[in-house]
């Protein structure tokens, strides 16, 4: 009899894990398929993308007891930017066969794809504050709190992903020049 008290504490604990999950997962999913909706406007991919971030939580929460909102929306951001890569790659190859016509929205979708491509290329923490604060709307206060981070060090975070975006947008636009006027030659 005594074993079953040792089993008894196993399955309460698994017991806790599963409430403790449970309660994470109702307090966070609709913020995060906010998060990935709002990028994507895509309601499937949005909750694809939703549920793999909360598998990717499930599995870790043997490892972190306490997985936070930053943490989520930083695994979400990474999965919606993986889908994207890939699409932008397979609209890369359509457009090298001659499939893509131009039109308004293929020009307001190939600025799209520039700033995304961009965003891509700069580090998590620029990606992260850049897209909560001036895509998902977040106050500097706000991102500090979701961030565990000083005001101070967020203004300064924004400021430096700011200038990193523009300098890579920059570097973009030099290079497409480039290559228009080395096709012509």
């Amino acid at each position: 009899m005594e074993h079953s008290g040792e089993s008894d504490d196993a399955t309460n604990s698994v017991a806790k894990g599963a409430s403790s999950f449970a309660n994470m997962y109702d307090t966070h999913v609709d913020e995060v398929y906010r998060f990935v909706h709002r990028r994507c406007r895509d309601h499937a991919l949005a909750e694809d993308i939703t549920q793999e971030t909360f598998m990717a939580a499930m599995r870790r929460t043997d490892d972190q007891p306490e997985i936070t909102i930053g943490w989520l929306l930083t695994v979400a951001r990474n999965r919606l930017l993986d889908v994207m890569r890939r699409q932008s790659r397979y609209e890369g190859k359509l457009r090298l066969v001659g499939v893509a016509q131009t039109t308004g929205h293929d020009t307001a979708l190939a600025e799209r794809l520039r700033v995304e491509g961009a965003l891509g290329e700069l580090s998590v923490d620029y990606r992260l504050v850049l897209t909560l604060h001036y895509i998902d709307g977040l106050t500097v206060p706000a991102l500090a709190e979701h961030l565990n981070r000083s005001v101070k060090s967020i203004e300064g975070l924004v400021t430096r992903a700011r200038r990193e975006l523009r300098a890579k947008l920059d570097e973009r636009v030099d290079g497409e020049s480039a290559e228009a006027g080395g096709s012509d030659g």
